[in-house]
């Protein structure tokens, strides 16, 4: 094989995001030292440990931290386990670029993608009714609905049929919120809908518990700068209401960002267990190298391209992983670069040192977004490089910091970890330009 094909086939090895619904067990590597520390382990436990069923849980996770693959994977264990679980990916049926998100629509969301899913496995025919045509007799709306489209389903090359979307229907989202803000019939309807599915899965499938991950809400965003309202969609969602956001016949799994617990400190009192995925703990906490964190996240690799050895050696991925802070798709981003890099330069492989000019391009080409930090941008970073507590003790005034809280997390300039307790720190990556 040439150096040139041997470089397409790693960067392609390496994709830019994971695919819910994907089988993710022949690459998967865990970051926890044990099953007592590992997110889904518990998570995992509290369900099947649950004598009743709904139960209402939160996972949150950075973006790019692994939460999808660590969601695919709690969705495998929990079916090979015998519990009929079922995977929504929400950004299927948002625009999680609009900060403002309703309590309505996330439930839209969940019943919509469950029903999707269960039609998926059992047939078509096996739900005589829709979440969709139900709620458009409710509130009688004369919006015409935007036709099925199709989905892709993990990375297998299956699809689903989405029966309808609130992006492709705008006018329908907005009769939604304010029909649910002026009644609470819809989130009777919904919980109605919730019981006869539920009831449907467990006629088919002879299994009594039902869980629906809901997945993607931590990417929801504030693209324009609308953090506050940013905020208030996640306290409405999260924290003024969480009981609305469960459903008496079956479990449900909301993924949700990481600043959640910063900015509401109390949010997982409402939910029957909040856990939170960290990243591959590749820095300790005074700041030095954990080579344990590394060889995981090297493993990754190893999982997905085990030739790599030949494009560069163990020093460079070291050192990669190291800057990438232990988040994934950062690491995997610097690696598809060195790749492009190196094709482009015909470079002699493998790659042996750390300042190699692919190396080095391929960590300045991370680093440039970097350019558009503020002021309080760095402030917050410099406190998090000098104190990895919570920083929710150094939130002065909510809505002048609130802004460079979110956008530090949402663009994993700042990232979790976890030592018993959960901290903070910046990626090595970000640091030297701070």
């Amino acid at each position: 094989m040439s150096a040139a094909d041997l470089l397409k086939d790693f960067f392609n090895a390496l994709p830019e995001s994971a695919q819910g619904g994907a089988d993710v067990s022949g690459v998967y590597v865990n970051r926890s030292p044990d099953d007592e520390h590992d997110p889904v382990a518990n998570l995992k436990q509290y369900i099947q440990w649950e004598p009743r069923t709904g139960g209402c849980y939160l996972f949150s996770g950075l973006r790019g931290a692994g939460k999808t693959t660590e969601l695919n994977r709690l969705v495998a264990e929990l079916r090979q386990d015998g519990i009929a679980a079922y995977y929504c990916d929400a950004s299927t049926y948002l625009n999680l670029n609009d900060p403002q998100l309703s309590l309505a629509e996330l439930l839209m969301t969940a019943l919509a993608g469950l029903a999707d899913a269960v039609r998926q496995e059992l047939g078509q025919d096996k739900l005589n009714d829709s979440i969709w045509q139900r709620t458009k007799r409710l509130f009688q709306s004369k919006v015409e609905l935007k036709p099925k489209l199709i989905a892709p389903l993990g990375d297998s090359g299956a699809s689903l049929e989405v029966e309808a979307t609130l992006q492709e229907n705008p006018d329908f989202r907005k009769e939604l919120i304010s029909f649910a803000q002026s009644s609470s019939a819809f989130f009777d309807e919904a919980a109605k809908f919730a019981d006869e599915v539920a009831a449907t899965i467990r006629r088919h499938t002879r299994r009594e518990k039902i869980v629906l991950v809901v997945d993607s809400l931590e990417r929801i965003s504030a693209p324009s700068g609308d953090e506050a309202k940013l905020f208030n969609s996640l306290k409405e969602v999260f924290f003024n209401e969480p009981t609305r956001l469960q459903f008496a016949s079956l479990f449900v799994v909301y993924s949700a960002p990481p600043y959640l617990h910063a900015v509401l400190p109390g949010v997982s009192n409402g939910f029957s267990q909040a856990v939170a995925l960290p990243n591959f703990k590749v820095i300790q906490r005074d700041g030095s190298r954990n080579e344990d964190g590394i060889g995981r996240m090297r493993e990754i690799v190893d999982r997905r391209f085990p030739q790599w050895p030949q494009i560069l050696d163990e020093t460079v991925m070291n050192h990669l992983a190291w800057m990438s802070g232990g988040n994934v798709r950062r690491f995997f981003n610097l690696l598809r670069t060195l790749a492009r890099k190196a094709a482009l330069s015909r470079v002699a492989l493998p790659i042996t040192a750390v300042d190699a000019p692919s190396v080095i391009h391929a960590l300045a080409e991370a680093a440039q977004p970097l350019q558009w930090l503020t002021g309080p941008d760095r402030e917050w970073l410099k406190r998090f490089m000098d104190n990895g507590d919570n920083p929710s003790g150094h939130i002065k005034d909510l809505a002048a910091d609130l802004p460079p809280i979110i956008r530090l997390f949402d663009h994993s300039l700042v990232l979790d970890y976890q030592n018993g307790s959960p901290w903070y720190q910046v990626p090595p990556l970000v640091r030297q330009h701070v």
